[in-house]
């Protein structure tokens, strides 16, 4: 199947600066195809949720790229429920490219951003999505919309698209103090988001609707929690990939029906499943899923896995669906990744503990220099307070800044020792 996805990528590396239009559609062509596969021929070893999880990801990318006039392209840590209520998809970086790479297509993206002047040191994910956009295959959204949180690249790919687009920005900025004065002064601007997206739709917000997405948001974040203690004390067949599609469910389509679904059925699988075995791992930031490596050694692997990642973990936050603007401020002002890198380390050192993990692997994703600055600190912090870890250097995009040898080399070594630090 990999060969087969591979020859697909490389045809439409050949089509994408001749034909952009063509090479849209035959992406979603493949895309359609491969979740024909989901439907009627999953992984059997994947369990019944993760298998939504992926069904669930897929369709929401496939809606959000064959009809981007009516998505909004956002920041990954927007707070997407008033965008949802209005009827509306998003679409974000890491998702989007994630799906580009996982169909071997990133290289001409990127190539079309480096050509435009973005910098070859810019994070891939942005890249890839902005090379999207200057190569014609990524059709304009109705508007974008972006946080200040963490990302450098959210201040420079959504303004620049923006003007290349033509269409209308809104830009939401997170104080880094979290009280209350600063969750009214977010809850304020989501309201004036509310009303950038009348102005632009020619809808008005049905308040009701709002507050079912707000209902169903607490429920999912009450159940994620859950699923967290429970995860403490057993194992369940897990895959890198599922890691990363659960940020599509724990930021843009936090809310929705799907998401809600999903989270009941881990909850309830996690209940029955077995007790722990083997090395416990944290991932801290974005997996890059597609590399040989650590699918050999992280998948479906009872002897050593993934059991949490940090970006799914931190905006696990109780909230209140009566509010639901001062709820989804709670979420940006309250967020493990708000302010210093101290909190995220923290955070993460919480975690570790809650999971009961052996160890921490820490990934510096090429061009993010919030995750690179914070990698000397973070491996210090952890370790002094008992959790081995190890710092991966590589690319969650593009293959060509990927070293599979080196990562398996670490990999390896760094799993060896958990294995004889457990005995």
């Amino acid at each position: 199947m990999s060969d087969l996805v591979e020859k697909f990528g490389q045809h439409i590396d050949k089509k994408i600066a001749r034909n952009p239009e063509t090479a849209r559609k035959e992406l979603l062509f493949g895309y359609r195809a491969f979740d024909l596969k989901l439907k009627y021929a999953p992984d059997k070893r994947l369990s019944p949720s993760r298998r939504l999880l992926a069904d669930i990801c897929m369709k929401e990318h496939i809606r959000s790229f064959a009809n981007a006039g009516n998505s909004a392209l956002v920041s990954v840590f927007l707070p997407c429920e008033i965008v949802r209520a209005f009827g509306m998809s998003t679409i974000f970086a890491e998702g989007f490219s994630g799906y580009m790479t996982g169909a071997y297509a990133e290289k001409a993206f990127v190539e079309a951003a480096e050509n435009a002047g973005i910098a070859e040191t810019y994070c891939s994910y942005h890249k890839i999505l902005m090379g999207a956009a200057f190569s014609g295959v990524l059709p304009k959204p109705k508007f974008i919309i972006n946080t200040s949180l963490i990302c450098d690249a959210n201040n420079l790919t959504f303004r620049a698209l923006a003007d290349y687009y033509k269409v209308p920005q809104f830009y939401v900025d997170v104080p880094i103090t979290a009280d209350g004065d600063s969750i009214d002064y977010v809850a304020g601007q989501l309201r004036e988001m509310t009303a950038f997206i009348e102005d632009n739709t020619g809808k008005k917000l049905d308040m009701d609707v709002l507050k079912q997405y707000a209902y169903r948001t607490k429920e999912t974040l009450d159940n994620f929690r859950e699923c967290l203690e429970l995860k403490r004390n057993v194992t369940i067949p897990n895959d890198i990939t599922s890691e990363m599609y659960e940020v599509f469910l724990t930021h843009p389509l936090l809310g929705t029906e799907d998401t809600l679904k999903y989270s009941r059925m881990l909850r309830d699988e996690l209940k029955a499943a077995p007790k722990k075995s083997g090395i416990r791992l944290l991932w801290m930031h974005t997996i890059p899923y597609f590399q040989a490596p650590l699918r050999d050694r992280l998948n479906f692997n009872d002897k050593c896995q993934i059991v949490g990642c940090d970006m799914n973990i931190e905006n696990l936050i109780d909230t209140d669906p009566e509010k639901p603007y001062e709820s989804m401020a709670k979420r940006l002002v309250e967020s493990g990744f708000n302010g210093s890198s101290e909190n995220r380390i923290e955070m993460s050192l919480r975690a570790a503990r809650e999971l009961d993990v052996d160890g921490v692997i820490y990934f510096c994703h090429w061009g993010c220099k919030q995750t690179m600055g914070a990698a000397v600190n973070a491996k210090r912090h952890l370790e002094e307070n008992g959790f081995p870890t190890l710092i991966l250097n590589g690319d969650g995009g593009d293959r060509r800044n990927t070293s599979d040898g080196q990562i398996l080399t670490r990999l390896d070594a760094f799993i060896e020792m958990l294995e004889d630090m457990k005995k």
